[in-house]
């Protein structure tokens, strides 16, 4: 079944269903990392440990109201070339234009922002990423995770998942939020500051993450911001992922730039969480988030995409490729 979140403008009521499993539909076992929205019920996905160029085109099949996810179908786009030295692909953006468009993908393990073409190569061009975005600058594995365009603002986006080196001991919750012209060349800079974590890394920590992993740019101006807190002691069980989701309004955004050192100031629009406990694995580590299909009634739809790290785990505790659908007010 699909997960549901209903989200009322004020209080944060919420009916929540289960997530849609498409392990079960024939998708096969992936690091999806990012996810973009084509055109009707076509999406690009991204995987972050692919050995090869290219993306996955996923067919996301909803009912007829369009609230809920009936069947998934994923074909492979150019799987047999690399001209990407290092690959650590994260998020994914598409960007129309007069022909059928292209996609933008961030690569974490260089920092850089390529974009590609529908079939899969690189056309050579890439968004203008300030020095302080530079690999010396991010701690290792936390850099670009988050990537987004808007084609009415003809904005782009992106962020370092969690703290750069030089703010990691004195503001460990501060994240930059880098804004693009559709020209590739950086424009506004923007500080976003994470709610603390539920739990800090121990010595007993076997997995950990806490940051920004998704971004979503709407027509308004405004940004939601995916963040993400992922604990894992060794046992595993007692493992879980927190996900919430935050508005920051094209107002808040105007009002920052006056004061470029405050924080913007951000809105919740919903959270969860999901875990492995004993008698219960819903664990998904979502990354990946884009706008889905507008309900019937109206209303647009958030699409969001967990990494399963291949599906990884054994006989007693296997990881499942999830889709989880949020419908806003």
């Amino acid at each position: 079944m699909l997960a549901l979140v209903l989200i009322s403008t004020g209080a944060t009521a919420q009916t929540v269903r289960r997530q849609t499993n498409i392990s079960r539909m024939g998708i096969p076992p992936g690091n999806y990392s990012g996810i973009t929205r084509l055109e009707n019920n076509m999406y690009a996905v991204v995987s972050d440990k692919d050995s090869t160029d290219g993306f996955y085109v996923f067919y996301i099949y909803p009912n007829q109201t369009r609230d809920k996810i009936l069947s998934v179908e994923s074909y492979r786009i150019n799987g047999g070339s690399r001209t990407v030295p290092s690959l650590d692909m994260e998020g994914i953006c598409f960007v129309p234009n007069d022909i059928s468009g292209t996609v933008f993908i961030s690569n974490e393990a260089d920092q850089r922002i390529r974009e590609f073409g529908m079939d899969g190569k690189p056309t050579g061009r890439e968004l203008r990423v300030p020095g302080m975005f530079g690999t010396d600058s991010i701690v290792r594995n936390r850099g670009f995770e988050a990537l987004t365009y808007n084609h009415a603002t003809r904005k782009f986006w992106t962020a370092n998942e969690s703290a750069l080196k030089r703010d990691e001991a004195s503001d460990p919750l501060k994240v930059h939020l880098q804004r693009f012209g559709d020209d590739l060349q950086p424009d506004e800079h923007y500080i976003y500051r994470l709610d603390p974590p539920r739990k800090a890394r121990k010595a007993s920590t076997k997995f950990y993450a806490h940051g920004v992993p998704a971004l979503i740019a709407m027509d308004d101006g405004s940004i939601i911001v995916m963040e993400r807190s992922l604990y894992s002691p060794r046992k595993i069980i007692g493992s879980y992922v927190e996900i919430k989701l935050y508005r920051v309004s094209r107002e808040a955004l105007e009002a920052a730039e006056k004061d470029m050192n405050l924080p913007v100031t951000k809105e919740l629009v919903t959270s969860f969480r999901t875990h492995i406990r004993i008698g219960q694995v819903n664990y998904a580590n979502y990354e990946g988030m884009c706008l889905g299909p507008k309900l019937s009634d109206g209303r647009q739809t958030i699409l969001l995409i967990n990494d399963s790290q291949n599906r990884q785990g054994n006989r007693l505790i296997r990881l499942k490729d999830y889709l989880k659908l949020i419908i806003l007010p």
